[in-house]
């Protein structure tokens, strides 16, 4: 069992674009791959509303601490909604996933519950 665990507050879903291919015509679809995934969002570094006259949008560059199972790969969608895991009912917030990087259990046969995924995440957001 993770000890981080009761670390991950937010849950995530998963979308992925795949090639999804009818008779003669392959098609690129985007399918949820996971739902309801417990993940945590730390290192905040948001960026002011980005005014235009078409359309306002919000950047934001974060991470994302999940459990080393979870089917994060670079490219997926994730929407992620801020203390689901608690009961609170958020606003989910899109993000694009960089690519994930597992850190495993550093002491090797004695577990100590720490190992998790850390993957970067981009919002790109109009609003």
């Amino acid at each position: 069992m993770y000890q981080l665990s009761s670390w991950f507050t937010d849950l995530m879903d998963i979308y992925r674009v795949e090639a999804v291919t009818t008779g003669a015509l392959t098609r690129q679809e985007r399918v949820l791959v996971a739902s309801a995934v417990p993940c945590r969002i730390y290192s905040p570094q948001k960026n002011n509303l980005n005014l235009r006259q078409a359309a306002s949008a919000v950047y934001g560059d974060e991470k994302l601490a999940c459990a080393v199972d979870a089917d994060v790969e670079a490219g997926d969608e994730l929407i992620v909604t801020r203390g689901a895991a608690l009961g609170r009912q958020t606003k989910p917030v899109r993000y694009i996933a960089s690519q994930p990087v597992l850190y495993f259990d550093p002491v090797g046969a004695a577990a100590t519950g720490l190992e998790h995924m850390e993957v970067g995440i981009h919002a790109d957001n109009v609003v």
